[in-house]
């Protein structure tokens, strides 16, 4: 128990490649920068999002043209943040087992779903947030666990 114990430590959680995560993190963010692209229209109209502070219409196809403020990028440092901690995550899990990481992928992309469905009455707008969403957690999971499996 002892050892199991010793093996948890935070000094443990630091020996990950540093290199490779960082890496990976900013694979993973530009990823999510390209694919919520590729698919705006669609994610866009799932989520509904409705008029930027500028008054456009997005859902419409209206393009936003409100001017780049400070606080505008408050939620891409944010998304940054929480892409940090994810693959964070993968990185202390590996060690442990590459099938623990997997079942934690599994796992929140399973709770991932439940909750669009939950939260997305109209049955085509459920099926574009899972592919988009979950499919986006899920490339992003094989990524982290791929980065981090690389040894240095």
């Amino acid at each position: 128990m002892n050892t199991i114990l010793l093996n948890c430590s935070l000094a443990g959680c630091l020996q990950i490649s540093w290199l490779w995560y960082s890496i990976a993190v900013l694979t993973v963010f530009f990823l999510g920068w390209a694919w919520y692209n590729a698919f705006a229209k669609r994610w866009v109209a799932a989520v509904k999002y409705g008029k930027c502070a500028c008054g456009a219409d997005m859902e419409k196809g209206e393009k936003c043209t409100c001017k780049a403020t400070p606080s505008a990028f408050l939620p891409m440092i944010s998304q940054l943040l929480a892409t940090a901690l994810i693959g964070f995550m993968y990185f202390v899990l590996v060690p442990f087992g590459i099938c623990l990481a997997i079942l934690v992928a599994i796992a929140v992309m399973g709770w991932m779903k439940s909750s669009i469905i939950f939260q997305t009455p109209e049955w085509r707008f459920r099926v574009d947030r899972i592919l988009i969403d979950v499919g986006y957690f899920f490339i992003t999971s094989a990524i982290f666990i791929g980065f981090a499996l690389i040894k240095c």
